[in-house]
């Protein structure tokens, strides 16, 4: 009896002690389906969720990610089209994972960078695309908001602009 209640509080010391190192990392490790991690392993399970959509092509839903004042106004399938360079209903999404989620100081930014492997329907073509979700929040009790379009968009030159 007492080998069976040693084994057990054992076994409960390592679940314990994983579920913490899961919790400290933001959610990095498995979690077993428990909301661990903080404001980190919210913004993954975010970007997983927000990937499948993307996946089953529910365009809709992936827009409920924005702030609610935008969730009209934002293309979804115009804006992976400009990742992956075709349209979305030639683009296969065969998995995803998430590289790492970070916030700044403020706690009110948050980006998180996923690699996304993809089957391009027209070519047969497999591809690699690494991506960075933005995301923000008023305060800190506040909910986070993705900025898909700022994620997404093509940096370009400002003539304008003097480098220093």
């Amino acid at each position: 009896m007492n080998k069976i209640v040693s084994i057990l509080a054992i076994l409960a010391a390592l679940l314990g002690g994983y579920l913490a190192v899961a919790h400290i990392s933001g959610a990095a490790f498995a979690t077993l389906g428990l909301p661990l991690g903080g404001d980190r392993g919210e913004l993954r399970r975010t970007a997983l969720q927000f990937m499948e959509d993307v996946q089953f092509k529910d365009f809709r839903k992936a827009a409920a990610y924005h702030a609610p004042e935008l969730i009209e106004t934002v293309d979804i399938p115009f804006l992976i089209q400009r990742l992956f360079a075709v349209k979305p209903e030639a683009l296969d999404i065969m998995d995803y994972e998430v590289v790492f989620a970070e916030l700044d100081r403020s706690g009110l930014r948050a980006r998180v960078k996923l690699r996304v492997r993809a089957k391009l329907l027209l070519n047969e073509r497999i591809e690699e695309r690494e991506l960075i979700l933005y995301f923000y929040r008023d305060a800190e009790s506040d909910p986070w908001y993705m900025k898909l379009e700022d994620s997404l968009r093509q940096l370009s030159p400002d003539s304008t602009r003097i480098h220093e």
